[in-house]
Order: C-alpha cells, then sequence, then structure tokens
C-alpha cells in the first residue's frame, strides 16, 4: 500500500526508477528498519528498490531526501546502475531540483541570530514592487540544539563561523514575485544540496517560508509548510509537478 503517495514513474528496463509525489508529514526513507516513511511504504509494491546500495542501506536507491514536511518530487532508483549514474550526475552539477515556496515578505526585519549580515543586493530588492531574479551562495554550518537548523556562512561571518563551516558553497537560484498583501511567492533551483538549503537562504534574503517554524519567526503553528519539491531534471529527462 502506498497510502498517499501519487506514483509519477514506474520503474522499466529502460528507465529504471520511481518517481513519487511525497506528501506533507511523511519522512522520506526511514532511520530504521520499519520505519514510516516512504521509502518503507513503497518497498511492497518495488522491492527492487531495496536491492540497491544508496548512501544508507536502510534507505534503499534513495536519490535525494525531502524534508517530512516538504511535499513533491522523490526520486528513487531501481537500479544499482541508475543509482551510479544519477550520483554521478548529481556531482557534475546537472541535475537540477525546483522548489517552489509562498514566503512572508519580512526585508524590513534584521536577520535571526546567528545569520551573517545579509548580501548588499538583498537590500537593493527593498526597491520596487516588481519580481526579483538573483542567486545566493554560501557555505553552511549547523545551528542550534542536536544542529537542527542551519545557518548560511558568508564572507561576513566571523571566524568561529567559518570554522565551523561545510567546505563547499552551495548556490541556490532564485524568481521571486509578489502574491497578495505581504506575500511573495517564490521559484528556486539548485544542483547541489545542503539540508534546509533553500529555506535559509530565502530566510537570510529576508523571505522566510510561510509555516516554517524553523526558519521564520512569524510562522503561525495552524499553518503548514508551503514549500513543495516542483520539478527535478536529469539524464535528459523532465518532470515538473503543477
Amino acid at each position: 500500500m502506498t497510502g498517499e503517495i501519487g506514483i509519477i514513474h514506474v520503474p522499466s528496463a529502460e528507465e529504471p526508477f520511481l518517481l513519487v509525489n511525497k506528501p506533507a508529514g511523511l519522512a522520506s526513507a526511514p532511520l530504521r528498519d520499519g520505519d514510516d516513511s516512504a521509502v518503507t511504504r513503497l518497498l511492497a509494491d518495488f522491492p527492487e528498490i531495496a536491492r540497491v546500495r544508496g548512501r544508507k542501506a536502510v534507505e534503499g536507491g534513495l536519490v535525494h531526501r525531502l524534508d517530512t514536511q516538504t511535499s513533491g518530487l522523490l526520486l528513487i532508483a531501481a537500479s544499482q546502475e541508475f543509482y551510479d549514474r544519477i550520483i554521478a550526475e548529481q556531482e557534475a552539477g546537472l541535475f537540477v531540483k525546483t522548489y517552489t515556496a509562498e514566503c512572508d515578505d519580512a526585508r524590513n526585519m534584521p536577520p535571526a541570530e546567528g545569520f551573517p549580515p545579509r548580501p548588499p543586493f538583498a537590500e537593493q530588492m527593498k526597491a520596487g514592487c516588481g519580481g526579483y531574479s538573483r542567486s545566493v551562495e554560501s557555505r553552511f554550518r549547523p545551528w542550534g540544539p542536536h544542529g537542527r537548523e542551519v545557518r548560511p556562512v558568508s564572507d561576513a561571518s566571523g571566524l568561529g563561523a567559518v570554522k565551523k563551516a561545510s567546505p563547499g558553497l552551495y548556490r541556490t537560484e532564485l524568481s521571486i514575485v509578489p502574491h497578495g498583501t505581504g506575500i511573495l511567492c517564490a521559484t528556486c533551483r539548485i544542483t547541489r544540496g545542503y539540508r534546509h538549503q533553500v529555506r535559509c537562504h530565502l530566510a537570510w534574503l529576508g523571505f522566510p517560508v510561510k509555516g516554517d517554524g524553523l526558519y521564520n519567526p512569524a510562522a503561525k503553528a495552524d499553518v503548514p509548510l508551503c514549500f513543495h519539491a516542483t520539478g527535478l531534471a536529469f539524464l535528459g529527462l523532465s518532470f515538473t509537478l503543477d
């Protein structure tokens, strides 16, 4: 039984991968055998995904992970050859993931604790009411109890933050357009991902995701996370959720 998981592409000999639409509230993969997750639920109908050696044995052929409260496209390899190809493509920066979000306009508020000063262009984005298309990049470091959150690390960060930061830079390309009073819609694309990268970058620029209890200080408990994985492009294929 796959429950609320939407099956978009089933594995075939020519295209040995499973593509699903994961609902919000469901983990992508189990922490331990038997935990409820998208991978766990899909194993009954697609046992071949368990035979793939991925990053962790319990994850099978899971290619990338979505946060539990994030809905959208989840890619799972159904053969070792496909998994190895897609990971190589991802490392080459050719695996494109697209996210859409509804954001609050918090540009008049200072960044939250642990964030470096906003990039210079973020101040320029305050002027006018049109759309914005920019890219932002940073390193990242864990933040808070048990590293539950992350914080961007930039050239303006202190030495302590720099020492704790990831070695590589992570870039988010974003397009933001107004949508109602104080609300904006964002489309974000990445090819190399760090945990919470897009949500954290949006918050850093002053556009925290609506309903984001980790990075939006104005989030309300009864508002779900308005963040969705809506596009994947890999190996010459492209999939998009409406």
